[in-house]
């Protein structure tokens, strides 16, 4: 077998029997590491990560208090890889984690750390795009052990790495991965050190800060905008992966001068090219920006074996209730097919369908939310649904959401459809016949681009079509107040035009 390596172990028979490791995947167990021919490089790894855990100061060896119960610790391997895919050799990559799910709950606090909307992501790239702004892109190196823990927290030692009393265990003073609080302390360490550089942290969306600077900060003397606008920078970051918006470079490039200089282990990408899963193709000259998730498709399609499948023209044939009731070909899906065993490819697919319609296809939206309603009791009309929207996708993969220039500001002989900048709002009244319950569905757009949609089911039965659309419109006025006072925190108008198709 290619790339595979025959390890002999012990059972408890202390009969040998021989185990193949796959060696073109990373270890799974710290045992698994040091029975592989390349254990030498993975051994390696560990003593650096080891090493840099000492130097950060994230442990101390102590005597184990009374009524102490230290956290297991575990190894977690994975390779590196180039631009092109090729495994980096001698570059692998390891991290000590803690077994957080045995965490004592008097070892930690809040553990919920926010992270940025979508909706703020894509209104802060489509205020970057119609400006002709930098969009740049960085990340945190290690990002939770620049945090400190409120909490007392002990650990066993690693494994494979004994300090030189057994009986030890070792005190965490930094966050490290796997604690349930880590990403929360991180996030207080990150927001205390973007106040220090002059970042403040937005009311609407608590993982998104702002600088707006009147004068260049000094040092250095960083230009003013030839528009006589103030130096501003947005920063939207979810977790350790950090997006800025900004008119200036050099504000930036001072940016994150600022982070090192307050000993934040940061890295600076440059002009984004992917930001959590979304690839940006940007065309400076066109002022124009296409947003793709055409490589996790690609991954979802190769998981399904889907890659080379007929693709649909459209995700449902119609209404979900019709499909339920449909008479399905018994030789479309695998006969010995369990009840649980549908709905945990069904809940598995619906996921992925949901996280694509919310991320950048807004036409899946309405089809995300007729097909998770039906989540927690499918059958296998559905599951076929399901695959169905998958193929649909399959051939609509190279679909990108699209953030165009600005219209020019005195273009009457191409009327638009809408203003540039407007929201619109609409009801489903009343067709699914399984409850009866209308769909309030709305979009807004900022500057002709995007930023902003959804599709749910009303939680009453409206009597009449006028009732669905006043539920549909507060529904959607929600979203437009959100919207307004988002906008305001950038200097926008609050003014934002709206329409439902009775007016």
């Amino acid at each position: 077998m290619e790339h595979a390596h025959i390890a002999t172990a012990a059972g408890r028979s202390q009969r040998a029997f021989p185990r193949v490791l796959d060696l073109e995947r990373p270890p799974r167990t710290y045992k698994e590491a040091q029975m592989r021919p390349d254990s030498g490089l993975w051994q390696a790894a560990m003593q650096r990560e080891v090493d840099s855990l000492k130097e950060k100061g994230v442990y101390k060896s102590v005597r184990p208090p009374p009524g102490c119960k230290p956290i297991g610790t575990k190894w977690v391997y994975a390779f590196k890889h180039d631009e092109e895919g090729n495994v980096l050799v001698g570059n692998e990559k390891v991290r000590v984690v803690c077994q957080g799910c045995s965490q004592h709950p008097s070892t930690y606090g809040t553990t919920s750390s926010p992270v940025p909307k979508t909706v703020s992501i894509r209104t802060v790239i489509a205020y970057a795009v119609t400006n002709d702004w930098e969009l740049r892109g960085f990340d945190f190196k290690v990002a939770f052990l620049h945090a400190s823990l409120s909490e007392e927290v002990y650990i066993r030692q690693i494994p494979g790495f004994p300090e030189n009393d057994p009986t030890h265990v070792l005190r965490l003073k930094k966050a490290l991965y796997g604690l349930k609080q880590s990403a929360y302390e991180f996030y207080k360490y990150l927001n205390a050190t973007m106040s220090l550089i002059g970042l403040t942290r937005l009311d609407m969306d608590r993982a998104v800060w702002l600088g707006v600077w009147t004068e260049s900060p000094d040092p250095p003397n960083i230009p003013m905008p030839a528009n006589g606008a103030p130096l501003i920078l947005i920063v939207p970051v979810h977790v350790d992966d950090g997006l800025a918006a900004t008119n200036s470079l050099p504000l930036y490039d001072w940016f994150i001068a600022q982070l090192r200089a307050c000993g934040v282990d940061v890295k600076d990408l440059g002009p984004v090219s992917v930001y959590l899963g979304i690839h940006f193709i940007r065309d400076r000259q066109r002022r124009t920006l296409y947003l793709s998730q055409e490589a996790y498709i690609t991954d979802v399609m190769s998981e399904f074996g889907l890659l080379d499948c007929t693709p649909r023209k459209v995700p449902l044939d119609g209404p979900v209730h019709e499909i339920m009731a449909a008479v399905m070909d018994p030789s479309s899906l695998p006969g010995n097919m369990s009840d649980e065993d549908i709905k945990a490819l069904y809940q598995k697919i619906v996921g992925i369908i949901t996280y694509i319609a919310s991320t950048l296809r807004s036409e899946l939206a309405h089809v995300a939310m007729a097909l998770g309603q039906y989540s927690s009791r499918p059958n296998r009309q559905l599951l076929l649904a399901a695959k169905g929207v998958l193929r649909y996708l399959s051939g609509t993969r190279i679909f990108c959401l699209t953030y165009p220039a600005p219209r020019p500001k005195h273009d009457t002989d191409t009327p638009a459809p809408h203003p540039a900048t407007c929201g619109m709002s609409d009801a489903d009244w009343a067709t699914d016949a399984s409850d009866r319950k209308s769909v309030s569905g709305y979009c807004f757009f900022y500057q002709d681009c995007l930023v902003s949609w959804s599709a749910v089911k009303q939680r009453t039965v409206s009597l009449s079509s006028t009732e669905a659309e006043y539920y549909s419109l507060a529904h959607a006025m929600c979203e437009a107040l959100w919207l307004r006072l988002f906008f305001s925190c950038f200097g926008l108008p609050r003014a934002y035009p709206f329409s439902t198709p009775r007016r």
